[in-house]
């Protein structure tokens, strides 16, 4: 397991002082066991977990968790660019909006890869 930090949940909570209790409550969870695990990455935010973080913290789900999103962006742009490949020989209408979409997708994270690096 590389040494980067997956998760910043727990440098936000301790930040605001927050014990894993509390933020379970703030959460709706029961058990800061819950939280422990979070912080840890041995389990998948929730979408509530991930919006609660945005409520709480301010800060986005890339932010907070940022290999888990990392890992879901590749995956999810990797299903675009098969897909765009699949639409290439179709010629309707409906294929020309979808390529544009997926297109205008995979610029957008071109773009943001690219800013990222410095490049």
């Amino acid at each position: 397991m590389s040494s980067r930090v997956h998760c910043y949940l727990r440098r936000e909570r301790r930040k605001w002082a927050l014990t894993q209790r509390e933020l379970a409550f703030l959460f709706g969870k029961a058990s800061s066991t819950h939280m422990s695990r979070l912080e840890q990455c041995k389990r998948f935010p929730s979408t509530p977990i991930l919006i609660a973080c945005e409520v709480l913290f301010g800060l986005s789900p890339r932010t907070i968790f940022p290999m888990l999103y990392a890992e879901i962006e590749e995956k999810v742009l990797a299903h675009a660019a098969r897909l765009y490949e699949e639409l290439e020989r179709e010629t309707s209408l409906v294929a020309a909006k979808k390529k544009e979409f997926l297109s205008a997708v995979l610029k957008r994270a071109i773009t943001r890869l690219n800013n990222q690096e410095g490049v």
